[in-house]
């Protein structure tokens, strides 16, 4: 699975997130260390863990019109070598627009004595790239860091115009916690407003200097599993909140100004969600409203079209391959994104031919709604960071996601930003979840459609030759469509081919690491209609094992040298996997002369009751020529079943141990005896 965007930076053990730190502005405040913190040899919150934080505080200041503030200082323990690794060195992300002031780290030595961070050991590296944004780390070490020692670190953020609703608060860190408060100064000295997500019993209450605090204590470390839900779903969370008030259908007359107000009340989601769509109407409208431009190109577009489908497809090709879309641009230059020329109005696009995804999609939605169609702007969840519905009254938990368009009643979903979807296709973490769609009317939700196991498919053949000594050769080759084929093409759009089969041969060798791979190949990378080929030659030795006359080979290449998808006898969190797929195999095998099937039974079939999974393997032997073939049909998430209680854990890890056997079963072949 993959993520088209950097969403967001999780503070790993010795990671914190910053966005642009200049050099060190004043002399750091500290405050004393206690002998009882010097003297502790052991965790307090885990017995188990590598360092605790003694205590972690942020101060949000929120008071000031012009700039937000946030100030952080953290206190960590280190007890063992482990956590010296953890805490040996320091990355600092941070992105163009913030200001970070007054960074400061110390060590403390358990015999009190203390080694400052000097400034001038701070150096930048860039760490990501994506289509949207460059992210560059501050990074240092810490010297003479070992077991016993306390690290800690303080600096401050500065944001200009900026507020503090709809800040996340994380109330459990990646490191256990002794002490973990957040004290927050609103604007104007209002009451805190917020919600609480997967915790209770935390709030804000008032402190000193105008400010108020919430705290918690002995937090465990976050601990992440294999397929679990997003963070979002089970880490603990706050996010600061308003009472929002908009104005909207304002008309300034001779003698008067009218206008409508619509307030958003998080503690009313009908109403809440209400406003949010009336609020979001207006957009619409905006982007909506008659142009004759925008009309006589839709016009010349769907000239001669009849049917809403082949106008929209007329509509969407036109966006993908007329609208040059700078999201996925990765030769722009900044300087060059920067004199684009500015956009007006949308018609504007039609001259300029440049736009982002955002703009592709209102440009497709005007369109469509200048031919005479029935059109919508479809706000949707993101499944890779929450699973979202209607009684959670944060529309941060929405975003831009597609084009609505009623196709014989019923509302279709096109996102055409995306150049790597075809019509009707949605990306991963947007399909199979609860939507807004803010049309003309009153507005609806509606879950978004997904794409079922058939669609998402990895069609895998093999054409081998085995050895007589055990080696392995010869031709592979993957088909993805689906899911698969949009993911690797969003993954990769940046990356040139090189890169790419040196991918291809590295995620080879991770499973088999004496495998040579060559002749790599990939095909119709640029062709979104038809699915990611990819092709290799490899050898392998001593794929089969010797014993004797007879030679014990895995028949199933494609799964060889895999591990148990799931090796833990409990789990905290539920399974949750991210789409439906299915898995198709054909491996032809030629024996080596001489020798012929001796144990070549294939397993049965395993699927449960409901049919939401299912894998079955047919073994045959082609006597002409002395090939063994090997079929395999899998598939996972039947009906769109793709998340299960933890109640249910023992049934899903029975199974897929019980698919695993299945995919690494072995078979033997004997040498014949010649006939006297």
């Amino acid at each position: 699975m993959f993520f088209p965007v950097v969403k967001r930076f999780l503070l790993l053990v010795g990671v914190f997130v910053l966005v642009s730190a200049p050099a060190l502005s004043k002399d750091p405040e500290w405050r004393e260390i206690t002998p009882r913190e010097l003297a502790m040899d052991k965790p307090v919150v885990d017995p188990d863990a590598d360092v605790e934080a003694l205590f972690w505080e942020i101060r949000i200041n929120d008071s000031k019109r012009t700039k937000l503030s946030r100030d952080n200082y953290v206190r960590v323990k280190i007890f063992n070598d482990r956590g010296r690794e953890d805490f040996s060195k320091f990355d600092i992300p941070y992105t163009k627009g913030y200001k970070i002031k007054d960074i400061a780290a110390r060590v403390i030595r358990p015999d009190g004595s203390i080694v400052a961070i000097n400034k001038n050991d701070i150096f930048d590296r860039e760490i990501v790239k994506t289509d949207d944004r460059k992210i560059k780390a501050k990074s240092f070490a810490i010297p003479n860091i070992e077991a016993g020692v306390i690290v800690e670190y303080q600096y401050r953020e500065v944001i200009k115009g900026a507020g503090a609703v709809g800040m996340t608060l994380d109330f459990q860190k990646d490191i256990p916690v002794h002490e973990l408060s957040y004290y927050y100064k609103p604007w104007k000295k209002l009451k805190p407003q917020y919600q609480l997500y997967n915790f209770e019993n935390v709030e804000f209450v008032k402190d000193e200097k105008g400010y108020f605090l919430a705290q918690r204590k002995n937090i465990p470390a976050y601990k992440s599993e294999p397929f679990m839900p997003p963070s979002g779903m089970v880490k603990p969370w706050m996010q600061l909140q308003s009472v929002g008030v908009s104005i909207t259908d304002l008309s300034v007359g001779f003698n008067r100004a009218t206008f409508n107000v619509v307030v958003k009340d998080p503690n009313n989601p009908m109403s809440y969600w209400g406003a949010v769509v009336t609020e979001k109407k207006r957009r619409l409208e905006y982007y909506t409203k008659k142009d004759k431009k925008i009309k006589k190109e839709a016009d010349r577009i769907t000239a001669g079209l009849s049917s809403t489908t082949d106008k929209i497809k007329a509509l969407y090709e036109y966006c993908q391959n007329e609208i040059h879309n700078i999201s996925f641009d990765n030769e722009m230059t900044e300087e060059e994104l920067d004199n684009l020329p500015r956009i007006k109005k949308l018609s504007d696009l039609l001259k300029t031919k440049n736009a982002n995804a955002r703009f592709v999609n209102y440009l497709f939605g005007a369109l469509a709604d200048a031919a005479g169609l029935s059109i919508a702007h479809v706000y949707s969840g993101d499944r890779d960071e929450m699973f979202f519905n209607i009684s959670m009254t944060n529309e941060r938990l929405v975003h831009f996601a597609a084009i609505g368009i009623r196709v014989n009643g019923e509302w279709e979903f096109f996102d055409p930003g995306t150049p790597f979807l075809k019509p009707g296709e949605l990306l991963w973490n947007e399909q199979k979840v609860t939507a807004i769609l803010v049309d003309k009317g009153e507005g609806s939700f509606q879950e978004t459609p997904y794409q079922s196991i058939k669609d998402t498919n990895v069609k895998r053949t093999a054409d081998l030759v085995l050895e007589e000594d055990g080696s392995l050769k010869g031709d592979i080759k993957y088909e993805y469509s689906g899911v698969y084929s949009t993911n690797y093409r969003m993954e990769n759009y940046d990356v040139d081919s090189s890169k790419r089969e040196e991918a291809i041969k590295d995620n080879i060798q991770r499973r088999i690491s004496t495998a040579e791979v060559t002749n790599i190949s990939i095909e119709n990378f640029d062709e979104k209609t038809k699915p990611i080929v990819q092709k290799a030659k490899i050898k392998i030795p001593n794929y089969a094992q010797k014993t004797g006359k007879r030679l014990f080979v895995q028949p199933g290449f494609f799964g060889y040298g895999r591990t148990p998808l799931f090796t833990a006898a409990e789990r905290k969190y539920d399974v949750a996997f991210s789409y439906p797929w299915s898995e198709t195999d054909e491996i032809r095998i030629k024996l080596p002369e001489g020798y012929k099937l001796d144990n070549a039974t294939a397993p049965a079939p395993l699927f449960d009751n409901a049919k939401i999974g299912s894998l079955t393997v047919n073994i045959s032997h082609d006597t002409v020529d002395n090939t063994l073939i090997y079929k395999r049909d899998f598939y996972f998430g039947n009906k769109g079943k793709i998340v299960f209680p933890v109640s249910v854990y023992p049934a899903i890890k029975q199974m897929f141990d019980g698919f695993h056997k299945i995919n690494v079963h072995k078979i033997s072949i004997k040498r014949e005896e010649p006939t006297p």
